[in-house]
């Protein structure tokens, strides 16, 4: 425990960074969808070129090709859903659902060979999607379908990083640098992308500074800190601590006027962050 010590407090810095994801997503929700990716991991992956660079580590980078897919199709896979969801469904909800993926890492692995499925598993997912509910379908009016695309787009973005974070641990000897490298791959896509469909909006200096922290922070260290983390660390005890996000990126929307203190979103993260704590409770031996 104590060897894993190191990395799984490395991998909880992640979890921080992300929990800045929803307030720096939603500022910069009126630019263009590739422009945003292109500039955040533009500044990703210069950050990255500088470290190895500076430590003469390129050759870490020469990896079979699949691993070049795998972790292309994670990372940009994840951000693309992720932020599209902000430009059609509110900030809270997108984020919301975003948050199932420990939920969905949970569920999914008890598929797994050597793991174990029980009846608290069925409880946290059940817990979990009843909190997406209940906000979705708050007031007198119900499910607004309007949102339906951002609700979706989320859920992919979820489901894409549940599914990578699971893959990545049968991945452990890949160097962390190759993170550097996918955000360089997607640097290049996203702008290839913008290019050909989008026009260019130049952003403000307040956006400007979210575009940097993005890069640096949620698109950037965190993913360096996420996988090394999982790779080296105790990935149970991250699963873990992944469920108290949902809670802390709400109270930071809340305090930043982003989102409405209502009993239905506070009662919505709660549960969601509820089922997660249940199903990663120790199973008894007749469970």
């Amino acid at each position: 425990m104590t060897v894993k010590k190191y990395p799984t407090c490395i991998g909880y810095c992640a979890l921080i960074f992300w929990v800045l994801a929803a307030p720096f997503t939603a500022t910069v929700t009126s630019l263009p969808l590739f422009e945003t990716l292109s500039l955040t991991f533009l500044v990703s992956f210069l950050f990255s070129a500088a470290h190895l660079t500076i430590r003469r580590q390129w050759h870490k980078l020469k990896q079979p090709w699949p691993l070049y897919l795998i972790g292309f199709i994670g990372i940009y896979g994840n951000q693309i859903f992720y932020v599209a969801s902000f430009k059609y469904a509110p900030a809270s909800h997108a984020d919301l659902i975003n948050y199932l993926w420990p939920l969905l890492i949970l569920v999914m692995t008890g598929f797994l060979p050597n793991e174990q499925r029980s009846i608290k598993h069925l409880l946290a997912a059940c817990l979990g999607f009843a909190g997406v509910y209940i906000l979705l379908c708050q007031g007198d009016t119900g499910f607004d379908r309007q949102y339906l695309p951002g609700y979706i787009l989320a859920f992919i973005g979820a489901l894409v990083w549940a599914l990578y974070s699971i893959t990545a641990r049968f991945f452990n000897e890949s160097p962390v640098e190759m993170i550097g490298l996918y955000c360089g791959f997607a640097a290049l896509v996203s702008g290839i992308l913008h290019g050909t469909y989008e026009t260019t909006q130049l952003p403000q200096s307040k956006k400007w500074t979210v575009l940097l922290l993005m890069g640096l922070t949620t698109q950037g260290l965190a993913y360096f800190c996420w996988d090394f983390g999982v790779k080296n660390g105790d990935f149970k005890l991250l699963s873990l601590l992944s469920y108290g996000n949902p809670v802390l990126s709400m109270l930071v929307l809340i305090l930043l006027g982003m989102a409405s203190p209502t009993r239905q979103l506070v009662i919505a993260f709660s549960l969601v962050a509820l089922g997660g704590f249940i199903g990663m409770m120790p199973m008894n031996k007749d469970d």
